[in-house]
Formats: structure tokens, C-alpha cells, sequence
């Protein structure tokens, strides 16, 4: 078997991995908003890589910030935000675009001012926001756990505590592009092991016709 064939088994074999990467995140490629974060916050795993939306009245401000690099450059920048709900339940929530990190800390300003009596009402117009709702990670967790403990915002104290995180981080712009990426490359191998199949085959008739009797 010729190197190009084998590249060509090996290329259609690969086809398999988009393929299940859009089995598993169909709902997040072809689905809207599905539920809001409190009925997907009851069951959590039924709602799993599906989109659900909420909408922030009030925000206590950042609590965590979570940075990742690879060769020393930065590939993610995630902020954690204590969300004061309309219940009046707290819950956790993640956002990594600058308009949406904005948007809370301007109205964690507001938030604190109406807590602070400096005025009768939140002064900035509430926002939807769309998101997955997942675990937190383990150190973001930890410092949930912390500033809620600063601010006396516990359990203990009367407060309905929620853990499940909205993660607003992600997007269907986002993941369409991942699956294009990942399409992109057995397509690409695809592309290539024809040619050179072509090619080969090409040498092959060539090598012939120069040993034929003239």
C-alpha cells in the first residue's frame, strides 16, 4: 500500500472526531436558550452544554479571577461575580468579554450605593445574560466560599446560597469555530492524500512508459 492510500484511510478515519464533537455539542451549535439558570440550576446535568439565560438585577462585585497561558501567552481570562438575584439569592457567575465585565462592575458600584442608602433604587437597567450552568472550579469555589464568609452573606446568616455557576464565558460563535477547526484538518489530510495518490499514480504510469521498448 502506497504512503497515499494510507494517508487516505487515516484521513477519513479522523473525519470521526467532528463528527462526535457535533453529536455531543449539538444543542449548543443548533439550540437557542432552553431554560432559565433557576429551573436549570434544579437539575444541572439535565441541562448539561445547553443554553440558559438570567436576568442580573444586582452584582456584589468580583470575587475571582481565573488566567491561563500556554507558551506564555494568555489564551483565557475568565472574573467571577457574586450575583445578588431577585429572590434575593446569591449566585455565582463567570463572564471573560470587557463589555460584560463592564457592565457588573459598574453595577457593583450601583448595587453597593442602594445597599449603602446612597440612593432609593439600583440606578442601572437590569441585563440578560446567556450562559451554560456548570460546577465551579475548585479554587474559584473557595473564594465564593471566602467573600461570601466576608460579607456575612452566609447560610447561617439567612441567605440562600447558590453554587451552580453560570458560565457566560462561552459562545455559539465559539464553538462553531472550534468544530470548524477540528473539521478543517482531516479535511485538509483529505485534500492532501488525494494528491498524492495522483501523484504516485502519476510516477508509477511515468516509470512504466520510460521502460516500454521504443
Amino acid at each position: 500500500m502506497t504512503s497515499g492510500k494510507r494517508l487516505l484511510i487515516v484521513s477519513c478515519i479522523t473525519f470521526v472526531i467532528p463528527i462526535m464533537l457535533i453529536v455531543f455539542m449539538r444543542d449548543s451549535l443548533f439550540k437557542g436558550v432552553v431554560a432559565t439558570y433557576e429551573e436549570a440550576a434544579l437539575n444541572r446535568y439535565e441541562y448539561a452544554e445547553k443554553w440558559v439565560s438570567y436576568e442580573v438585577i444586582a452584582c456584589l462585585g468580583c470575587y475571582a479571577e481565573e488566567t491561563e497561558t500556554t507558551d506564555f501567552i494568555e489564551t483565557k481570562h475568565d472574573y467571577y461575580y457574586l450575583i445578588w438575584m431577585a429572590d434575593g439569592s446569591i449566585m455565582p457567575l463567570s463572564v471573560s468579554k470587557k463589555a460584560d465585565r463592564e457592565y457588573l462592575d459598574a453595577l457593583t458600584e450601583a448595587t453597593w450605593d442602594y445597599c449603602d442608602d446612597k440612593t432609593k433604587m439600583i440606578e442601572m437597567a437590569p441585563r440578560t445574560f446567556v450562559g451554560m450552568v456548570t460546577s465551579q472550579p475548585t479554587e474559584a469555589r473557595k473564594y465564593y466560599d471566602e467573600a461570601l464568609a466576608y460579607m456575612e452573606t452566609t447560610e447561617e446568616e439567612g441567605w440562600t446560597i447558590r453554587y451552580e455557576l453560570l458560565d457566560c464565558t462561552g459562545s455559539r460563535a465559539k464553538n462553531i469555530i472550534l468544530v470548524g477547526i477540528v473539521t478543517l484538518v482531516p479535511v485538509l489530510a483529505l485534500a492532501y492524500s488525494i494528491f498524492r495518490i495522483r501523484k504516485e499514480n502519476y510516477q508509477k504510469k511515468h516509470e512504466e512508459d520510460y521502460y516500454l521498448p521504443k
